[in-house]
């Protein structure tokens, strides 16, 4: 079974709101579910229940923590990907710039070889 998150960040300025996954559980996750289901279904005492929780308030928390680790890089790659972005732009930009300049530069080159001064009469 597949199941994705919902996600608001800033981007580029913009509030948007995208969805992480899909995900899938794992056979690990399942085996997790079967053992802790077993284990309620097994309960005959108050005791045995707290613990029986206790160990499931665990596991929720350690793969809460996990999910917001997780969300959390996935934030940061995202913005880290947007300055990229916006520096390849300057950058494309600037590369543009010098070859216009460079074939400015060129063609006065080329006028200068023709006469004996580089500047027009």
């Amino acid at each position: 079974m597949a199941f994705s998150f919902p996600v608001e960040l800033i981007f580029n300025g913009r509030r948007r709101v995208a969805l992480m996954g899909p995900f899938e559980h794992s056979p690990e996750r399942e085996f997790s579910l079967t053992v802790n289901r077993k284990a309620l279904q097994e309960c005959q005492d108050k005791e045995q229940l707290r613990q029986v929780a206790s160990n499931l308030l665990e596991g929720w928390s350690a793969m809460n923590t996990a999910l917001q680790s997780m969300m959390l890089d996935n934030l940061q790659m995202l913005q880290a990907m947007a300055v990229n972005d916006s520096s390849l732009e300057a950058a494309d930009e600037l590369l543009t710039q010098a070859g216009e300049t460079l074939q400015k530069y060129e063609k006065q080159s080329k006028r200068a070889r023709r006469s004996l001064w580089p500047w027009p009469l």
